[in-house]
């Protein structure tokens, strides 16, 4: 539809294109042929046509309208109408006069003379903004930790830095730590599993003396007994400065928790949220290795969210107590619950942070702890991994822990070193 409008007064030709099926338009002028107003009749599109503001009149009015509707022309020339006297009106007058063209598709808006900033991100830090409590990376400046199969870890074994029994516990000195970490020679990684009795320095110095790698971890909980995890990367940090010369190349895998989801102590997403925020803390301390949580097989499949947020997935998994699996079938048990935690995680790379036999307690089924018994599971685990991403429970028995029923009475006896 094309529509001139002229203003007598000052010699002005608007011009608007726009392509539209539309009946009659009508331009009121005045009698000195000033137009005041245009409405639209008979449109015939899906387009609304608003009707024009109004220009003021002088006197009484004369109706033009524009008897030729057309398409704008490929060229710049202007066309010609012919215009029909239609009738006169009476308007009240008004102080200005403004004409939108109608449009049957969304306009772009116009572009703002200031764009708005860029959104803030780790790599732009702004020094005019007030610092927020607590300030995490964004996760997209966080180093991806990258799984390949050379990231596989060897053979690995868990210690606890506690000793005693009857209740009488104490905390392991230095020197029973190295003599520990001396016995372990043979075990390429050791888990430890919090910051209780100074294990995180008396761990890293003995790991760095043997050649060792570590699994770090935090032991989180809401039950009352449980570490902050905060507290825990900067006592990392610290050992790490002081014993490593900053090296964190001496931990290998770093899990928040242990079994929280699977006792109901935590929810999945409070542990989701605690392996993001240990990440994040954890690639600004300079540690670049794998970040998860360990759980049991069913908690780990039921809870697929912390799958995803764990750069490996890890879990814990016991022939012994499938009262169906005899010694010897240990390991191709334990190898078929890690093909299901990995086909319910998309393939993810498992990695096996406890498994063993005890040699002492109550029969479960056709599982019997035996000190040969013991040896045959651990065979079997040891066939079924040889490619690490193992850790056998535990390194020592655990004298200092109460037994029950619900374990066996063979809570004690895990030991792999006699």
């Amino acid at each position: 539809m094309l529509i001139c409008v002229v203003d007598k007064r000052a010699l002005v030709t608007e011009v608007a294109y726009v392509t539209e099926l539309a009946g009659t338009v009508v331009v009121y002028v005045d009698e000195q042929g000033e137009p005041y107003s245009t409405t639209t009749e008979a449109v015939t599109s899906m387009a609304t046509i608003a009707p024009s503001t109004t220009v003021q009149p002088t006197s009484s009015t004369q109706v033009l309208s524009i008897s030729e509707v057309s398409t704008p022309p490929a060229s710049s020339e202007v066309p010609s109408f012919a215009f029909t006297s239609v009738k006169k009106q009476e308007v009240a007058p008004s102080s200005s006069a403004a004409y939108v063209a109608p449009s049957s598709t969304p306009q772009e808006p116009e572009p703002t003379t200031t764009p708005p900033p860029p959104a803030p991100t780790s790599e732009t830090p702004s020094s005019s903004a007030a610092p927020s409590p607590s300030p995490s990376p964004s996760p997209s400046a966080t180093p991806a930790y990258v799984n390949d199969a050379s990231s596989a870890l060897g053979m690995g074994v868990t210690y606890d830095p506690f000793t005693g029994s009857d209740g009488n516990t104490r905390c392991k000195t230095e020197d029973e730590f190295a003599a520990d970490f001396a016995k372990m020679k043979d075990y390429q990684v050791v888990r430890l599993y919090g910051q209780g009795c100074d294990q995180i320095p008396l761990g890293i110095k003995a790991a760095l003396k043997q050649g060792q790698k570590l699994m770090a971890g935090t032991y989180m909980s809401n039950n009352g007994n449980g570490e902050d995890l905060g507290d825990s990367i900067r006592e990392w940090n610290s050992a790490i400065d002081t014993y490593a010369g900053g090296n964190w190349d001496v931990v290998t895998l770093f899990s928040v928790e242990n079994e929280r989801v699977n006792d109901h102590d935590m929810t999945a997403s409070t542990v989701v949220d605690a392996i993001n925020r240990a990440r994040d803390q954890l690639r600004a301390a300079g540690y670049n290795g794998p970040v998860g949580a360990v759980e049991t097989v069913p908690a780990m499949v039921n809870n697929p969210a912390i799958c995803a947020a764990s750069d490996v997935v890890m879990v814990n998994c016991h022939a012994f107590f499938d009262s169906n699996t005899a010694a010897e079938a240990a390991g191709n048990f334990v190898r078929s619950e890690i093909d299901r935690v990995s086909a319910a995680c998309g393939g993810k790379r498992v990695v096996v942070t406890e498994s063993g036999w005890p040699h002492q307690g109550n029969t479960n089924g056709q599982a019997v702890p035996s000190p040969d018994n013991q040896q045959r599971a651990l065979d079997s685990i040891r066939a079924s991994f040889q490619g690490g991403d193992m850790f056998l429970h535990n390194a020592f028995d655990s004298l200092w822990k109460s037994d029950s029923m619900a374990t066996f009475n063979a809570e004690r006896y895990w030991g792999v070193i006699q």
